[in-house]
């Protein structure tokens, strides 16, 4: 096989700067071995998306890869950037180095970076895993997501953490899903249940007090907590989940099941695994992407698959 060139498209700010000592070892390991590279720092909120839009454009080497190092955050950016260019079929390996991690635990990748690196590294070709696309009819907006777009709960927390100064500090330690837990506490005490339609197959389904509503690509979100087990990013589907708030007990009990991984018995767990399908909110609610926030306001998104090249051997 022809040698790889690697575009190692890196976000220093992951995780709150644990990326950067990540990335001078993957670049240490690349010297030693020789292999070919070139490094694109992303800069701002934003430049990871311009950046690989720039690389599917106007790359003129064969056998080039994206290597992603950053968090899911920064892999959601460069697969946006990516998809709609030129060169959108060029695979994309990731060394996971943010708060969450989500995608390399989803797809049964190492959360290591360097024994990730490793399996980016031995692979031999591309495989195929699903993506989520989605087009968020409020604001006209079409994009892809990784991991889930979640509405109610989960963006409540995630909004509230990202707006803490404690987020920075606990990252520093290696403690930033702490920062998650202190805000679910207080997202509890606030948060109140909203109607949500759901339409999959021509048929309408309405509930009326949910409190998580979450289209997932894999079983986790929010730094490792486990929402759907089933969830199988290579299934060609989008599993939602969408839990309704009766009582603390009801609520607390159906999502114990769930990151237990247990079929859920709760009345308060409707769960649909679907090709496509919409979901609509007509009260303000938050919004969350890949665990980056997508604002407040009512939502109405239509759901779909997509496809996107990896490069990566999970077998090591």
């Amino acid at each position: 096989m022809a040698a790889v060139f690697y575009y190692l498209i890196y976000n220093p700010a992951a995780g709150g700067g644990a990326a950067i000592p990540i990335f001078k070892q993957v670049k240490a390991v690349l010297d030693q071995r020789q292999l070919p590279y070139a490094i694109k720092t992303s800069r701002y909120p934003g430049h990871t998306n311009i950046i690989a839009k720039q690389i599917g454009n106007f790359n003129t080497r064969d056998h080039a890869i994206l290597l992603v190092i950053g968090g899911d955050g920064t892999l959601n950016q460069a697969i946006n950037g990516l998809i709609d260019t030129r060169q959108h079929d060029l695979p994309v390996a990731y060394v996971p180095a943010g708060s969450g991690n989500d995608f390399a635990r989803g797809i049964g990748m190492s959360e290591d970076p360097m024994h990730a690196l490793e399996q980016v590294l031995q692979a031999t070709k591309p495989v195929a895993i699903d993506i989520g696309r989605y087009h968020e009819r409020t604001r006209d907006e079409t994009g892809y997501f990784v991991n889930n777009i979640g509405i109610g709960f989960d963006a409540a927390v995630v909004s509230a953490a990202n707006h803490s100064d404690s987020k920075q500090l606990l990252n520093k330690f290696h403690l930033g899903k702490l920062t998650y837990l202190f805000h679910v506490i207080g997202s509890l005490l606030t948060r109140r249940p909203f109607p949500v339609a759901v339409y999959e197959k021509g048929v309408r389904h309405f509930f009326h007090r949910a409190y998580i509503c979450t289209t997932t690509n894999i079983p986790y979100f929010g730094g490792g907590i486990q929402i759907y087990k089933p969830a199988d990013p290579t299934d060609g589907h989008l599993d939602l989940i969408i839990v309704e708030w009766f009582n603390i007990v009801s609520w607390a009990f159906a999502m114990i099941q769930l990151m237990r991984g247990k079929a859920p018995t709760s009345r308060a767990v409707h769960l649909f695994h679907a090709k496509k399908l919409t979901v609509e909110t007509s009260s303000l609610e938050f919004g969350q992407m890949d665990g980056e926030e997508m604002g407040t306001r009512p939502f109405e998104i239509d759901f779909s698959v997509a496809s996107q090249q990896f490069w990566i051997d999970r077998s090591i």
